[in-house]
């Protein structure tokens, strides 16, 4: 009986690893300006978001599947650390919890909690100064959860991501960061390939208030690859539905979003900052709906200036 209703419920929400993307709320993942040795940047904060919908292939939007609503919340953290001269060590990781609420008449629930996937990365600087040039490199690696569960905590897939970033002061009062580069996953059974995108603007408010705005793309390849796709049902007439939410009978795993949003950032001091913002859907197809919110405090010690990105001091150019 307990393997027919564990049966039930994965097949159920099976497709759901292939339809989130590991979203990265902390506030200061694009950085183009590299910490000096000695110099680090630790935020710890939390996030949240539900959806009742998903975008096709087509990027059309559309109830779930089976009704109800998809919650995620996460603790995360995210931390950088000058390691030698021109290189800047990265390690950042969420503790998630994911709950699948479906809709009547079922009304059934199933909930997972626990370490999501791992961040190590390692930013190289290219070019300093007021215009900055640098190059990340990223490893994903889930942190230890049944991949097999579902809803799942993570993508349930090692990748490798390498990013080029570019970083400018804008006057006396704003900066402009930008990214692009490509996700590369190593496992075999997994999503297809990504090229991702971010960016960030931001504009200081007197001495102590930032307002910026958060771009975050992802960009699935197509693939004719069908071993990470959706569970599907066949009736008698050839008709085909999906048993998750996912998009029926189709591969699950070109997945692309497209992110934005504002945060607000409050520079108490140096060393100290409090961080508020938010991240919705501009365009997705075979993806949840986002509206993500998330809060975080920062505690630093860095060289570089209010204008070189959201990991810098008080002191002006």
């Amino acid at each position: 009986m307990l393997s027919r209703v564990h049966a039930r419920f994965a097949s159920r929400f099976a497709a759901i690893p292939a339809l989130v993307l590991l979203l990265c709320p902390a506030p200061a993942r694009a950085g183009s300006w590299v910490l000096a040795p000695g110099d680090h940047y630790n935020a710890i904060g939390g996030s949240y978001f539900g959806s009742d919908s998903y975008y096709n292939f087509d990027g059309n939007r559309s109830p779930l599947q089976q009704g109800g609503l998809h919650e995620e919340r996460a603790l995360f953290s995210y931390n950088e650390w000058g390691w030698t001269k021109g290189r800047t060590f990265i390690l950042g990781f969420p503790y998630k919890g994911v709950t699948r609420r479906e809709g009547a008449p079922s009304a059934e629930e199933r909930s997972e909690t626990g370490f999501g996937d791992l961040l190590v990365g390692v930013r190289f600087k290219l070019k300093d100064g007021p215009r900055a040039l640098s190059l990340e490199g990223d490893w994903n690696p889930p942190m230890g959860y049944n991949r097999n569960l579902s809803p799942s905590i993570g993508v349930g897939a090692s990748s490798l991501i390498g990013k080029l970033q570019f970083g400018a002061e804008m006057g006396s009062r704003s900066f402009v960061e930008l990214e692009g580069g490509y996700r590369y996953y190593i496992d075999k059974v997994s999503p297809t390939d990504q090229m991702v995108a971010g960016a960030t603007v931001g504009f200081w408010l007197g001495q102590s208030i930032l307002i910026a705005g958060r771009y975050v793309g992802h960009f699935g390849k197509s693939s004719q690859d069908t071993t990470y796709q959706a569970l599907v049902n066949t009736s008698p007439q050839g008709d085909t539905w999906s048993t998750s939410d996912a998009v029926p009978g189709t591969t699950n795993d070109a997945v692309s979003t497209q992110l934005a949003g504002p945060m607000l950032v409050y520079r108490i001091d140096d060393r100290f900052d409090v961080i508020a913002g938010s991240l919705h859907t501009a365009s997705a197809k075979n993806a949840l709906h986002v509206d993500q919110f998330y809060v975080a405090v920062a505690v630093k010690q860095t060289h570089l200036n209010r204008l070189r990105g959201l990991l810098g001091n008080t002191r002006n150019p």
